[in-house]
């Protein structure tokens, strides 16, 4: 393995033995089989036995072996040039981001390839912005950080909402909602919900916060909205539809807000504000989980304790998470909900709103979605 002999690829997904590499390169097959689409891709990895057992895994399912390019690939001995000149499109499904995003956004600008990741690093997506972006646009290179589950969802639904809303958009409130198996609301044995991946970058973003306001005040220091309506002025905690929901600590919002910068700078358009809410899936979770996160906040800016983090995820995470991950039967039954309402004014003037709701269910990484909305007057 090493260096494939092709002009360049399509697609390759970088990190593809990887616990979110394994997942995405298994959907890529099944929907090009399933759209019959006709496209040149590779994987990419650091270890020759995980890559020759994932191309094992893919032969499982029907995929030939022997017609899947791999290129042996270790970032951190500087090799991700050899990947990057070999494609088109790169997916990075590698983590933690704020630690190896950086060189792979610069070779892909080098060599001209555009770049997606999955990331939900607040520090990372606003760092690649202020590094790279006036590069990336120089070299009419695409840059798309925060491709993963949180983002994608919230965006396609501001994307539905806008296309039916009658009107002009003033406001949207989005509710998310994790809904877990009952049998996983209290922690013990095979509760897994989350892979060790994801908690590594949530310590990293706990340590990083601080330097991430600081950097979002000197990228973005013009307020380009009109004054928050009372409507949204609301507590930590509020009531909704029965529920107790509080900020989403998620990416979601701030990727709004720097779609909206961008199209306010260079289309014009009008702001709008938007805020994200989650709830718990049960009360125990609300009297354990948020006030450990507070105290892992400050904890993390102790060295010693995000090793301890690290090393411990089960530990820390009453099981929630690990290094192993979730059972594929955990995934199947772990779903999303996602309830948007937006609020503005009709051609008339007039005060309308509209509500969309997206449901997902995890499928291996993937999502299945659907989605319905109605128009109040």
């Amino acid at each position: 393995m090493g260096s494939v002999n092709v002009e360049r690829l399509d697609l390759i997904v970088l990190g593809a033995t990887g616990f979110t590499g394994k997942h995405t390169v298994k959907n890529l097959v099944k929907i090009i089989k399933e759209n019959n689409c006709n496209f040149s891709w590779g994987i990419s990895g650091r270890s020759k036995e995980k890559i020759q057992n994932l191309r094992t895994e893919l032969e499982e399912i029907g995929e030939d072996k022997s017609k899947i390019p791999v290129i042996e690939c270790d970032i951190k001995k500087d090799d991700i040039r050899i990947v990057t000149r070999q494609a088109k499109v790169l997916i990075n499904c590698t983590g933690p981001n704020t630690i190896l995003s950086e060189p792979i956004v610069k070779a892909c600008l080098e060599t001209k390839t555009h770049y997606v990741d999955i990331s939900a690093e607040l520090y990372h997506m606003i760092n690649l912005h202020r590094n790279f972006n006036e590069s990336a646009e120089t070299s009419n290179i695409v840059v798309v950080p925060a491709c993963g589950f949180a983002v994608i969802p919230v965006m396609t639904g501001l994307m539905y909402l806008e296309k039916h809303f009658k009107g002009t958009l003033n406001r949207v409130d989005c509710y998310a909602e994790v809904i877990i198996p009952k049998r996983a609301y209290f922690p013990g044995p095979n509760k897994c919900l989350v892979h060790y991946g994801t908690w590594e970058s949530l310590v990293h973003e706990l340590q990083n916060m601080q330097a991430y306001r600081r950097l979002k005040a000197e990228t973005y220091p013009q307020n380009i909205y009109d004054p928050v309506p009372p409507e949204m002025k609301r507590s930590f905690f509020h009531k909704n539809k029965g529920k107790l929901w509080f900020p989403y600590p998620g990416p979601d919002q701030d990727v709004v807000d720097m779609s909206q910068r961008y199209l306010y700078e260079k289309k014009g358009k009008k702001p709008y504000h938007c805020k994200v809410y989650t709830t718990m899936p049960a009360w125990f979770h609300f009297l354990v989980v948020i006030p450990a996160m507070f105290i892992y906040y400050y904890l993390c800016y102790l060295k010693c304790f995000r090793h301890l983090l690290w090393k411990y995820p089960r530990f820390f995470t009453l099981g929630y998470m690990s290094h192993k991950g979730p059972t594929e039967e955990m995934a199947k039954e772990t779903k999303f909900a996602f309830t948007f309402t937006g609020n503005g004014v009709d051609e008339n003037k007039q005060q309308t709103s509209l509500t969309v709701k997206r449901r997902s269910s995890t499928r291996w990484g993937g999502f299945s979605r659907h989605a319905y909305c109605r128009q109040f007057n």
